[in-house]
């Protein structure tokens, strides 16, 4: 692996779970990258509002991330406010850690998707890409990446192997009182009790 070569993994992460973790790790040895980074996303674009706040998010990828070597979290989007587009993030990136190679990891869904981004024809023509294929999602294959836009020379499709964990389904539990044991690290699921983050409030908000 080389330090001069890091993933990056972004999203609301609402909560960072299991599955975030395994795609990291398999994306790293994939591309062959000294470090991954975490980035949460402020406000996504894409997306509905998320549950729980920027503060708390960001406090749980870092407690899932201590102690896993060669994985940092960066606060850039949650610094920005605001929107958070993939394409400020690689400018920011760049202009932080010149010289450094950056894989931006996405699912096949997400990929399908890319035209509609901000800024998705300067996106596609700078940035490298991860194309994550699990199940559950048609893969994308050469031919359909290319068409999507996708350079080939900057492009990996990966086939991972991923826990079926829903951030949905550990809102429920978290909800319900129920364990979130084997679905969120153990720093993650003790900050979700301790803050009381996802159970509805008495004005029904959660």
């Amino acid at each position: 692996m080389t330090p001069r070569c890091a993933v990056v993994l972004g999203g609301t992460f609402d909560p960072i779970h299991a599955g975030h973790l395994a795609i990291l790790d398999q994306v790293r040895h994939a591309v062959g990258a000294g470090e991954a980074w975490l980035v949460p996303t402020a406000t996504p674009p894409h997306r509905r509002p998320t549950h729980a706040g920027a503060a708390d998010r960001l406090a749980m990828v870092e407690a899932a991330a201590a102690g896993l070597p060669g994985v940092r979290v960066l606060d850039l989007e949650i610094r920005r406010e605001g929107l958070s587009y993939t394409i400020d993030t690689l400018d920011e990136l760049e202009r932080l850690h010149p010289g450094v190679e950056i894989w931006f990891t996405l699912g096949a869904d997400a990929a399908r998707e890319v035209h509609t981004w901000h800024r998705a024809a300067e996106l596609l023509a700078r940035a490298r890409f991860v194309v994550v294929n699990r199940s559950g999602v048609p893969p994308v294959d050469e031919t359909e990446a290319r068409r999507l836009g996708f350079d080939p020379a900057r492009t990996r499709l990966v086939h991972l192997d991923s826990p079926p964990v829903s951030a949905t389904e550990i809102r429920r539990r978290a909800a319900a009182g129920k364990s979130l044991a084997g679905l969120v690290p153990d720093a993650v699921a003790r900050m979700i009790a301790a803050r009381g983050l996802y159970v509805p409030r008495r004005d029904g908000v959660g």
